[in-house]
């Protein structure tokens, strides 16, 4: 019989010790926090299914260090000052040879 009262172990994803998960890009409990410079691209995954991604360029970065706020526009023609949430990703502009 589990011991009542105590609160079950939390997932590993929690334990500071762990290693971080791949797919994770940043983890704001640890301080985390993304980054970016002019020119990265931006895709916003759709929240339901079938919903299609949002795909965008960043303009201006106005935090430090590539911090947030960023200025995007979407493919759509659609520019917005933007804070990422946890269903942005980040696709580095890609280095000429």
């Amino acid at each position: 019989m589990p011991d009542e009262g105590k609160a079950p172990p939390l997932p590993d994803c929690a334990n500071p010790s762990a290693p971080p998960n791949p797919g994770v890009l940043w983890d704001e409990s640890r301080g985390d926090a993304m980054q970016a410079v002019v020119g990265d691209r931006l895709v916003i995954h759709g929240k339901l299914v079938g919903q299609a991604d949002r795909h965008g360029e960043i303009l201006e970065v106005r935090g430090e260090n590539g911090a947030p706020p960023w200025l995007v526009r979407f493919d759509d023609g659609h520019e917005t000052l933007l804070y990422p949430g946890a269903d942005c990703e980040l696709e580095r502009e890609r280095q000429a040879r």
